[in-house]
């Protein structure tokens, strides 16, 4: 039976439902839960309450330890229940919303004849990848250790809400190094205990998230699509998008948001992953 209801992470502004909206099958309602803590939760409540409404989620990847290559597919989300798998939607294939946004084929078809040239936007991005490997690297490594809380796994400044941003000398190796060793410096009790060696990890991503390693390879997959976005902020500048009063990347993305919302066309066929999460929504079982 097709979902009748979807959860979300955000609230009823959030990117999330804005994108989400443009995807899911006619009959299906969008609700956003705010954070994603209890997620899982309140997945298993509402359909407890509500047994005769087909419940489903969908949630970010975030980072994580895989690093297969990106499937252009939603992947199963489950919950381990009285022993039992049970299904509780699916969560992106790639890091985040925001890595939607900023692919050329969406960028393309969003803005149409008021796109960049999309030779110059995927430089642009490509060079915003570039500047981010470590840095990607040191976040990944910091979300790997999940016991008895994570670490902090960004620095910077506060961009926009919950979005923290380093300076662009943060950006490079030894100062990614640096930082972590702070971090863990401020957590040394709890990761001594789990013998935790984050640095070594970091070692290992560096080649993953630099170039030609697998993550930077499929940057759009693995990396953070706010972090590439933010760190595109000037190129998009030279491309015609100007601070007005936010910084150009977000001018960007809010352009990107309308053309996705205003377009006549079926939204849901310009990604491969956003056909096979409608499907998914239409032939959901819960077991």
């Amino acid at each position: 039976m097709p979902v009748n209801t979807l959860y979300c992470e955000g609230d009823i502004q959030s990117i999330d439902i804005q994108v989400l909206l443009k995807i899911v099958p006619d009959g299906c309602v969008i609700k956003p839960i705010g954070s994603k803590h209890g997620f899982r939760q309140r997945i298993l409540g509402a359909r407890e309450a509500q047994p005769n409404i087909i419940i489903a989620g969908i949630k970010d990847r975030d980072f994580d330890e895989d690093n297969s290559k990106h499937t252009n597919t939603p992947h199963e989300w489950y919950a381990t229940v009285k022993n039992q798998q049970v299904p509780l939607g699916w969560y992106w294939d790639r890091k985040e919303i925001e890595n939607y946004l900023i692919d050329p084929e969406v960028v393309k078809l969003a803005l149409g004849n008021k796109a960049p040239p999309i030779d110059k936007y995927k430089t642009a991005l490509d060079k915003s990848a570039r500047k981010m490997a470590s840095y990607t690297a040191a976040r990944i490594a910091l979300s790997c250790v999940s016991y008895p809380n994570p670490p902090f796994n960004c620095w910077g400044e506060e961009r926009e809400l919950g979005h923290f941003f380093p300076k662009e000398r943060g950006l490079k190796e030894s100062d990614c190094r640096s930082k972590i060793g702070h971090i863990i410096a401020d957590k040394k009790r709890e990761m001594d205990a789990l013998k935790v060696n984050i640095l070594e990890q970091f070692d290992q991503l560096l080649e993953e998230c630099g170039e030609g390693g697998e993550r930077f390879k499929y940057y759009l997959t693995f990396f953070a699509g706010k972090d590439l976005l933010y760190m595109m902020r000037s190129e998009l500048k030279k491309l015609g998008f100007k601070d007005s009063p936010q910084p150009a990347c977000y001018v960007f993305r809010e352009r990107i948001l309308r053309g996705i919302q205003s377009s006549p066309e079926k939204v849901w066929t310009w990604l491969p992953e956003w056909q096979r999460l409608r499907e998914f929504i239409s032939e959901f079982v819960v077991e």
